[in-house]
């Protein structure tokens, strides 16, 4: 790997990322930590081969996320990162519409507002009695004397019953919703994720179209009242409603299982959430902070000439990547940034963003987090690991990383009662 560039040149040493594949699956920060060592900003060559700036301090990255000279908006970008991301560098439309995520003001501020207006705190909390039961429902089905995988069994069809019920998706249509999220989010080949977006365009399409005709009085519903006053077009809110499918799912399983692992692995830690449930919401940060589910959010352009740190980016529509997944390992902002510490103060976090693409899905997913963990908890008093923390699976997708699995047990023969009296009838 080649770090000795000096910082603040126009044209840095370039660090090859390739020989490192595996790792930044497996164990991202051990690429990420000795290059931060160097200096918090690099140009780069990613394990794909494509170039682009890599910001891995906490300072810079904070910076970068509010930087007006930033675009979230490939428009702004290179010709080939156009082609990549629009499918044609000639073109400024979006193949499946425009949401607020690959948008700058003021249409951003346009497409976020139905969002941020439908998805109120006082709204998300209203579905905390549908958390809890779903959340009790997949428990008791949860085996008290044979493993289990926590994400396929538990966090997984928690998190998309719970998406469903907030755009609407019919019971029957959950299967089919998990398999295009899974395969928008984690491709096997980039085609893939391609095929499964454009299945996805006449599902939300049908789906919008049957709100339309049968409003009722869920949180899409509300997105649609605010949105239907010419606000979106119908094709940003079909990319609104995509969106919020792998936001609200994805993202939330690899929270949950995430913090799980965490937890098991570190039983000093476990003891102090068990002895005091109100560290929940510390135990949910920390896991951000260490592990977050998106190592990077959708990448900046750099339109305009700018320095972050001591090192300048011109302004030529460069790919810039945040490495949120580096900057929450930042020794310059936490202290022993390696360590699992649910006393840590956390409130300095980039894992929902910062500034105007700050995620207004942040309290369904905190709000999930913090009753499915305790719940878990609870029921399972013993919960151990059923294989090795060494032996589980990673997979890393355009935006995401998650475990594959997470086989666990209840642990000893003292599994909650309910459970075996459940099971038993």
């Amino acid at each position: 790997m080649d770090d000795s560039r000096p910082l603040g040149t126009d044209k840095p040493a370039t660090v090859d990322l390739r020989p490192h594949a595996d790792a930044l699956i497996h164990a991202p920060h051990t690429v990420y930590a000795p290059l931060l060592e160097q200096g918090p900003v690099h140009w780069a060559i990613q394990p794909d081969g494509t170039r682009t700036w890599l910001v891995l301090g906490y300072p810079e990255a904070k910076a970068a996320l509010a930087h007006p000279a930033l675009s979230s908006n490939p428009v702004h970008a290179t010709p080939e990162w156009r082609s990549h991301y629009l499918g044609d560098p000639d073109t400024t439309e979006f193949p499946h519409g425009r949401n607020m995520l690959n948008s700058d003001p003021p249409e951003h501020t346009r497409l976020r507002k139905p969002t941020t207006q439908a998805f109120t705190p006082r709204r998300i909390e209203t579905l905390r009695p549908t958390v809890e039961e779903h959340t009790a429902r997949l428990l008791r089905a949860l085996s008290p004397q044979d493993p289990f995988d926590l994400i396929d069994e538990f966090a997984a069809p928690l998190t998309l019953v719970m998406i469903c019920d907030v755009l609407g998706v019919p019971e029957l249509d959950h299967g089919r919703i998990r398999e295009w999220a899974d395969r928008v989010s984690f491709p096997a080949v980039p085609e893939d994720a391609i095929r499964a977006r454009q299945d996805l365009i006449p599902y939300f399409d049908q789906l919008i179209g049957n709100k339309r005709a049968c409003p009722g009085g869920g949180l899409f519903d509300a997105l649609l009242r605010t949105a239907d006053g010419d606000l979106l077009s119908h094709d940003e809110l079909r990319a609104t409603a995509f969106l919020l499918l792998l936001a609200g799912h994805e993202t939330t399983i690899s929270l949950l299982s995430n913090a799980v692992l965490h937890l098991l692995t570190h039983p000093d830690q476990l003891a102090l959430l068990r002895r005091n449930p109100d560290l929940v919401d510390q135990a949910i940060d920390e896991t951000l902070r260490l592990t977050p589910p998106a190592p990077s959010p959708f990448p900046r352009f750099a339109r305009e000439d700018l320095t972050l740190g001591h090192t300048s980016i011109p302004g030529d529509g460069s790919q810039v990547q945040i490495v949120i997944a580096s900057a929450h390992r930042d020794p310059r902002q936490f202290p022993n940034p390696d360590a699992f510490d649910i006393h840590r103060p956390t409130d300095y976090l980039l894992a929902f963003g910062h500034g105007i693409h700050s995620c207004p899905g942040r309290s369904l997913a905190h709000l999930e987090a913090t009753i499915a963990i305790p719940a878990l908890l609870e029921h399972f008093p013993n919960l151990e690991l059923a294989a090795a923390p060494d032996a589980l699976d990673w997979r890393t997708g355009p935006l995401l990383r998650a475990l594959t699995h997470l086989p666990c047990t209840a642990g000893a023969s003292n599994a909650h009662p309910a459970a075996a009296s459940t099971r038993n009838h």
